[in-house]
């Protein structure tokens, strides 16, 4: 009788090769993806200047308590933020002010040509939303190009240089086939998660201010939105409140 003691013990090293290899594998696979993952949501700065609190040394003409309130941008500290909406959409808080006040959006690309322009007026203490028109986004803003943005409230329009201001940089990006796909299936709090993950800062914004039509899902969107802050650290800002803001023509000079 052939003596065959020794082939389950060959064949089971010899699967517990290939389930180690396999795991290797894996392993070699989830790194990699990670670190798309990662460099994805490593936003570069790209040398370029943000001032996300304005310096508040003019604030006594505007603000009702100079002292301890901003006008703040939302985004975060260093990084460009990515965009790929087609309506690209910024986030504001603008702190109380002494009486109605007029603002400035204004966007400019990296040879410093205009873009987009918007005046609105507010009475502030809240957060505010200025969002680009889908028209000017499609005919003007570039995928993969960095664009500058300011936001000014006038405290004297005789003397613009007197503006409290914030700005930034925004990037247009698209986003890749399997990340769209991912967001198509996915509930309005993981698109979120997926376009902060991605490094789509200004989406991940934008998609937690829509109206979801329940009551719960607007408290669970309010708590994401709370995070989000928080992780760049805005804290401070997580429970103001939205506040309306009326766009109006240019102000006569």
């Amino acid at each position: 009788m052939p003596k065959v003691k020794y082939l389950p013990n060959k064949l089971t090293k010899l699967l517990s090769l290939v389930m180690f290899l396999n795991l290797v594998l894996l392993s070699f696979a989830n790194s990699a993806s990670a670190e798309r993952r990662q460099e994805k949501t490593k936003m570069s700065n790209f040398g370029l200047p943000t001032h996300r609190r304005d310096g508040g040394s003019r604030a006594d003409k505007c603000i009702a308590d100079a002292e301890n309130q901003n006008l703040m941008a939302l985004i975060p500290q260093e990084n460009v933020g990515a965009n790929a909406s087609a309506s690209p959409e910024l986030f504001f808080y603008i702190p109380e002010v002494k009486s109605q006040r007029t603002l400035e959006f204004v966007m400019r690309n990296e040879e410093d040509r205009l873009m987009y322009e918007a005046f609105f007026t507010t009475e502030g203490n809240g957060i505010v939303s200025v969002e680009v028109p889908a028209d000017v986004a499609a005919n003007m803003l570039k995928t993969d190009e960095n664009y500058h943005w300011y936001l000014s409230m006038i405290c004297d329009p005789e003397q613009r240089s007197r503006d409290l201001v914030v700005e930034g940089w925004m990037r247009q990006e698209t986003i890749d086939p399997a990340t769209q796909q991912e967001l198509e299936t996915a509930s309005l709090l993981e698109k979120a998660e997926v376009y902060r993950d991605r490094g789509f800062w200004f989406d991940a914004l934008s998609v937690l201010t829509e109206d979801s039509g329940a009551l719960q899902e607007q408290s669970m969107a309010r708590q994401k939105w709370s995070e989000m802050l928080d992780s760049v650290g805005l804290k401070e800002l997580t429970s103001k409140p939205f506040v309306e803001a009326q766009l109006i023509d240019r102000p006569a000079k």
